[in-house]
């Protein structure tokens, strides 16, 4: 069941109090001493130079001489050299997955290239000749392809006939399999559609032509990822792990969009990951049945809370459900995967179990669809400030929805790699870019705002591209800004900022020592910053701390 950790403690509150001069724990011998640091604390601007952890916890923040008397025999001391220290990054949106061994196409990401279908194609016979035998084949396509008529099964099944294909938009929203590949799946030519999906068909209106969309495509692609036993899919999950620790992340909010939620929670837990991961629920077959019975784990470092939902696409595929038209398209304005009654429906049994919902929407017109529902089952007195309901990227929220956002206690979780496709979004919207992905407006409205990555995992990264804001330049953020989402903002997200997302006393000692001060750096190399120790629990799990050497 979800619950929320109380408000700070008492601890914390009286940290803050004494402006970061350690609390009743400060005459308790550290386990780590970290001195002559600039630490950002993520408090309202406060900065320190040294903190101390005893446990799992901080026990001190502020002076490097204050800290001194703290250090007792036992005691790592670091002495950080002027590096930047930050609390540990919380990532409030990712999808780290395992694949089944394949043959993958050849060629720059689709995201950058754009590839049409005649190129895809080739890359295809490329692939065939050098796959083993029946051995799949997975590639990223584009939008140009995803526009093409011809992108069905019965254009790939002449050129691999006997090898399963998989081709799906880089942005993870539209797929098409060959005949080989849907059979592997086990889906039938007449295979009817799923709740919230839909199954591309010939002229008969039966027989399936290999494109999916939306659920259709989420169960499909579950399992292939599935196809991994438990020892790969443990592997996949400790790689990312590394890769995470190695960026500063301490905390990852996962969407289980490639394992069951119940069966990957006691498969991270065995991994041993040396990151808090946050597994979510995210019903496919049955949504409407779901009951927020997979909630709760007895794992340290992993927990299991949440429910996801896929409300409408996105608008590289025109599938993101808007008011207006699409620009390049007139005839379209997206739409829903479910009704507003269905809607309803998903929603009353996260409300009963006390259960976070998290709802994958974008347009305005999906906005608007979701925020009726919260309305439609609050009645009198919202039950949702508690429940903290997260609409995840939200790019069309706009002025009008800030009072019921307000009202309901919405989290908006935004990622910022969505902001780097500004050509698309202006063909797609027109003159309506300049009133999408509002972040500066919703930070200074007080709409809570949290950072994921949902594709690249570098937080460095993402934060250069909250910075530029392509799309929308004046909604960018500055780098404090977007930092404080990337950890605070995402704790509150996930209901933890009493034990994470700042440094202070009582905290969880999560953070992480940065390669590079990403206050002072160049924008464009904001993404060559790593850490080089990071701290999660009081325990470093990832060191590349030279001893001497200064930033």
């Amino acid at each position: 069941m979800f619950t929320f950790l109380r408000p700070l403690t008492l601890c914390v509150v009286a940290g803050i109090a004494l402006a970061l001069s350690g609390c009743a724990e400060q005459g308790t011998p550290a386990d780590l001493v970290i001195h002559n640091a600039r630490i950002f604390t993520g408090d309202e601007g406060k900065w320190a130079t040294a903190i101390a952890v005893t446990g799992d916890r901080i026990t001190f923040v502020g002076a490097d001489a204050d800290a001194k008397p703290l250090i007792g025999g036992a005691a790592r001391v670091i002495d950080a050299g002027g590096r930047l220290v930050i609390p540990g990054i919380n990532d409030a949106h990712t999808h780290p997955i395992a694949m089944p061994p394949h043959t993958p196409l050849s060629g720059p990401p689709a995201m950058q290239e754009n590839p049409s279908l005649d190129v895809v194609l080739e890359r295809l016979r490329a692939a065939v000749a050098k796959a083993p035998e029946g051995g799949w084949i997975v590639g990223e396509v584009s939008e140009a392809v995803l526009d093409d008529e011809r992108a069905t099964r019965r254009t790939l099944d002449p050129i691999s006939p006997d090898h399963p294909v998989m081709l799906t938009a880089w942005h993870g929203h539209g797929t098409i399999f060959n005949s080989a590949g849907l059979k592997a799946l086990g889906v039938k030519d007449d295979e009817p559609d799923p709740a919230g999906g839909r199954f591309g068909r010939e002229k008969d209106g039966r027989t399936l032509n290999g494109q999916a969309q939306e659920y259709a495509e989420f169960i499909l692609r579950q399992r292939l990822t599935m196809i991994p036993g438990e020892e790969e899919q443990i592997a996949a999950y400790q790689q990312f792990g590394r890769e995470a620790a190695s960026f500063g992340i301490t905390s990852v909010q996962a969407m289980m969009t490639g394992y069951p939620a119940a069966g990957a929670a006691p498969l991270f837990a065995k991994a041993q990951l040396p990151v808090r991961v946050r597994v979510i629920d995210f019903p496919m077959a049955s949504p409407a049945e779901w009951n927020g019975a997979v909630q709760g784990t007895d794992a340290p470092m992993v927990t299991v809370s949440g429910v996801k939902y896929i409300v409408e696409g996105t608008p590289i595929e025109r599938l993101m459900f808007l008011r207006e038209p699409y620009s390049d398209a007139p005839d379209t304005r997206g739409r829903l995967n479910f009704d507003t009654s269905a809607f309803a429906s998903l929603l009353a049994p996260a409300s009963a179990a006390r259960v976070q919902p998290m709802f994958h929407v974008a347009g305005d017109a999906g906005i608007d669809a979701v925020l009726d529902v919260l309305d439609g089952s609050a009645n009198s007195e919202s039950p949702w400030p508690a429940i903290r309901p997260r609409l995840e990227h939200a790019d069309m929220v706009e002025p009008s929805h800030f009072g019921r956002l307000k009202r309901h206690g919405v989290v908006v979780v935004q990622n910022p790699s969505h902001f780097m496709i500004p050509e698309i979004m202006h063909a797609r919207l027109g003159e309506r870019v300049t009133r999408i992905q509002l972040m500066k407006s919703m930070l200074k409205a007080g709409i809570p705002v949290a950072l994921g990555s949902d594709g690249p995992l570098n937080p460095f990264l993402n934060v250069m591209f909250a910075v530029m804001h392509p799309t929308n330049p004046a909604e960018a953020l500055t780098v404090d800004e977007a930092l404080v989402a990337y950890t605070r903002g995402s704790a509150f997200a996930e209901g933890v900022e009493g034990q994470k997302g700042t440094l202070a006393p009582g905290m969880l000692a999560d953070l992480a020592i940065l390669s590079q001060d990403i206050f002072t750096v160049a924008v464009e190399d904001l993404p060559k910053t790593s850490s080089v120790l990071t701290v999660v629990g009081g325990r470093v799990v990832h060191d590349q701390l030279k001893p001497g050497v200064r930033p």
